[in-house]
């Protein structure tokens, strides 16, 4: 088997990017934002008064390793996912949700106190970060 180091670069960026702004838009619309304000109180809701620091941790740490990661994955399995854009973006995807998004919503639920409407958001939002991923990966590598 051979791996394209540079395309699962140029994948990884380029979803890292889409990511980024795509969670920007599912986290800081209107509606989530009024949802977080009613929790911003919530001991187990940590205060983010420093949002630049916050918006780097969060692109390196949260969003770029992670695409990174996830591309040479993606590379190392895509000989056996079915080939086509759509297929491709809904087994990733769903890969993604199983072993990333709904263990850390379960281990969050159990372990914290952490509110379950945030819970919610973080279950539905991480799921479409998933998929946006998948579907970039699927175009571009």
């Amino acid at each position: 088997m051979n791996i394209d180091i540079i395309h699962g670069i140029i994948g990884a960026g380029a979803a890292t990017i889409v990511w980024f702004i795509i969670g920007a838009i599912v986290y800081m619309n209107p509606v989530v934002d009024k949802i977080y304000k009613k929790y911003e109180d919530h001991p187990s809701v940590k205060n983010r008064k420093d949002v630049k620091t916050f918006i780097i941790n969060t692109f390196v740490f949260s969003i770029l390793i992670q695409c990174v990661l996830f591309a040479f994955v993606y590379l190392y399995i895509e000989p056996l996912l079915p080939g086509t854009l759509l297929l491709n973006t809904l087994y990733f995807g769903g890969i993604l949700t199983l072993v990333k998004i709904i263990p850390r919503f379960f281990d969050m639920w159990v372990q914290s106190q952490y509110p379950i409407p945030l819970l919610g958001i973080e279950l539905i939002n991480g799921s479409i970060g998933s998929f946006v991923i998948a579907f970039v990966f699927a175009l571009v590598i």
